[in-house]
């Protein structure tokens, strides 16, 4: 199965094509600029490195959630341009799922973490590819109580890492930060992660169906409903 995987929840973007448990093509960007620029060039960019035209796609794989609004918005209006245009369905990935990725052959504790402001983080934690929670918008301060009597050792990973680390080092033993390369985002582990769920019985969806996850509401929105309360 050939599959196009997209990722703009947070600060970074990335595109790649994989088949087979094999990484084709990937991009990787976090320059600042806005995904509504970056997102679209990378996804063109690694269809032409692998040889890929958008009819032969199998399924289009996507992180939906948790993450930046606009990002998370921008990457599922993008999905649906192109599932809609070419017929392809689309299956959905939780951001803080394909950021533990990397670590899921390690014995250690993965937690995703990803800075949702206000002393907030978005996170989930997984230890050695299965998940021990839901993906869940908690306080550092909760997370690090959550922690205190953790034996097994711990590595943060996400753009909250380093922040995290910051405020639970002291207290937390055997914590740690993923190394910076793989910290964030890479497409190619969602199309791993798609490709296995897949095999395990999950079921793609169609384009009107892919939704975005949040965890809250926007802050407009939770301005707006201060103001009223």
């Amino acid at each position: 199965m050939r599959i196009l995987s997209i990722d703009s929840s947070s600060v970074s973007a990335s595109a790649a094509v994989t088949e087979n448990g094999k990484i084709l093509a990937e991009e990787f960007v976090n320059n600042g600029f806005t995904h509504s620029v970056t997102l679209m060039p990378i996804i063109e960019k690694v269809l032409k490195d692998s040889g890929t035209a958008v009819s032969s796609i199998d399924l289009l794989a996507i992180t939906n959630g948790p993450g930046s609004f606009t990002g998370v918005r921008i990457g599922i209006a993008s999905a649906k341009g192109i599932c809609d245009a070419a017929n392809i369905p689309c299956f959905a990935v939780s951001t803080l799922e394909a950021l533990a990725k990397p670590l899921c052959s390690q014995n250690v504790l993965a937690i995703s973490v990803m800075d949702a402001r206000c002393n907030q983080v978005y996170t989930a934690s997984f230890y050695k590819g299965h998940r021990e929670t839901e993906d869940r918008a908690i306080l550092i301060s909760e997370l690090k109580e959550e922690l205190k009597n953790e034996k097994r050792d711990i590595v943060l990973i996400g753009d909250g890492a380093l922040l995290c680390f910051q405020k639970l080092k002291d207290e937390t033993s055997g914590i740690s930060v993923a190394d910076e390369e793989i910290r964030l985002v890479h497409a190619g582990n969602i199309g791993f992660l798609a490709d296995e769920k897949l095999k395990n019985g999950e079921i793609t969806v169609k384009s009107e169906n892919l939704l975005p996850f949040y965890l809250r509401l926007p802050q407009a929105e939770r301005e707006l409903k201060a103001k009223k309360s």
